[in-house]
């Protein structure tokens, strides 16, 4: 720690707003670096010494922001919390997509630190940032090829549709790889190929026309890379793939891309309770998407905007966006691309999300018993969360053997995937059974292992 000589008076009048003590504050530090890999033993002492003007190790102070903007459901910004550097200078602050930053460049320094044993640790650590500086739809204007001077070169002229379409079969098969075995599997493998093969084709193809079809495909591998490490609970590292897939979705003219990495970061910003934020970025998701945009995809970001207003106590604005999101799935066309459709099993499990935010827990137990009716036996990772979604409705409807039961679903389908959110899922389950540990069926589901 490096002193400091004013007491914090900036961080004292937050902890009244939040109305939490000097211990509550260090549970929930603690908690959100587990979250990154650090493990912290922070206490209300420890709390006490920053409140006095002590500046915390590096990190800490952006964990305190995290933290502090989750309970109160507005921005806090390490600065805002009166931490400073230890040069006394107050932090700038840390922009999720670099301002002036071609996608290029930061895709080769996202993927070359992920790739990088002794920098990928300290990637992994980024802090979630809860109000992020985010690209705009304003897609690049591509400069006509012919303007090049001179020849290209033999290596960028080796690139061209085979590489586009090499990349669009990764996408299915890491999108699919995430959905089976979860988003532990297969990531640095995910992180390798972007190094090793896609960094340097996107650098040779340039702006040409087959330049800006590979951007779209990276754009979507990206994007697969953000949701594994949502997936595995680094949020930080997962919402700068998001970012970056903003960045790339702008230079290959692809709004439908850019509003589906948007619509993502609403989700993920939704489940770390930045409600504000998370309806922002779902609303703008929506109004970015074109008239000729996949029906799909119109379903897919409707129904998350769906979800979102129902937590942010909108109801008819909910219903309006569920309904969007029901008659764009009525015409929905299968399609070989995991971002040209939107499984009817997926949308089901929104409208459970939506109705049970909106208080309908009849509605939303239906519409899960739909989305496992629908869910693809490939797709074990949906296929738990859905069960996990089931016990809970059924917990809270008093059917405790019902539950129990379902249960046995959930850890059956739940085992061996690599997936931190289905774990977290379990956990809470297992939280929410304790008050019924008395009866039989409910000790044998505490005693049995983790999904």
């Amino acid at each position: 720690m490096t002193d400091r000589h004013d007491p914090n008076d900036r961080l004292r009048a937050l902890l009244g707003e939040a109305e939490w003590t000097s211990a509550a504050l260090a549970r929930a530090v603690n908690m959100a670096g587990a979250e990154i890999g650090l493990r912290l033993s922070y206490d209300r002492t420890s709390v006490s010494h920053w409140l006095s003007g002590t500046q915390p190790r590096r990190q800490v102070p952006q964990l305190v922001a995290e933290v502090l903007s989750r309970r109160l459901d507005r921005a806090v910004t390490a600065a805002s919390a009166g931490f400073r550097t230890p040069d006394g200078a107050a932090p700038a602050k840390d922009q999720v997509a670099p301002a002036g930053a071609s996608a290029i460049h930061q895709l080769t320094a996202l993927v070359g630190s992920d790739t990088d044993p002794l920098r990928r640790a300290v990637l992994q650590r980024t802090p979630y940032e809860a109000d992020p500086s985010l690209p705009s739809w304003r897609p690049t204007r591509r400069a006509p090829a012919a303007r090049r001077a001179g020849r290209p070169s033999p290596r960028a002229a080796s690139v061209g549709r085979t590489e586009v379409a090499t990349l669009h079969s990764a996408v299915r098969a890491f999108a699919s790889s995430l959905d089976r075995h979860g988003g532990g599997h297969a990531r640095s493998a995910l992180c390798a190929y972007l190094a090793d093969d896609v960094v340097p084709w996107l650098r040779h193809a340039g702006n040409s026309t087959v330049g800006q079809q590979l951007r779209r495909e990276s754009a979507h591998l990206a994007f697969v890379l953000a949701r594994q490490y949502e997936d595995s609970d680094m949020q930080g590292v997962a919402q700068r793939y998001f970012a970056n897939t903003l960045l790339l979705a702008n230079e290959a003219g692809d709004p439908v891309t850019w509003a589906m990495a948007l619509r993502a970061l609403s989700s993920q910003s939704l489940t770390l309770n930045h409600h504000d934020v998370a309806l922002s970025q779902g609303e703008r998701a929506f109004a970015a998407l074109p008239p000729e945009a996949p029906q799909a995809v119109r379903s897919f970001v409707a129904a998350q905007l769906a979800v979102v207003r129902a937590r942010t106590d909108d109801r008819s604005g909910a219903l309006a966006a569920l309904d969007d999101a029901e008659q764009a799935a009525d015409h929905t066309d299968d399609a070989p691309s995991p971002f040209t459709t939107y499984p009817r099993a997926a949308l089901e499990f929104q409208r459970a999300q939506t109705l049970r935010g909106l208080g309908d827990l009849t509605g939303a137990a239906k519409a899960v018993e739909a989305s496992l009716a629908h869910r693809s036996p490939d797709d074990r990772r949906g296929q738990a969360l859905t069960c996990a979604l089931r016990v809970q409705l059924l917990l809270h409807a008093g059917h405790v053997e019902e539950a129990s039961a379902n249960w046995k679903s959930f850890t059956r389908i739940g085992a061996g995937l690599q997936s931190a959110r289905v774990n977290r899922a379990g956990r809470s389950l297992r939280r929410a059974f304790l008050p019924y540990r008395s009866q039989a069926t409910v000790k044998a589901v505490l005693s049995a292992p983790d999904a």
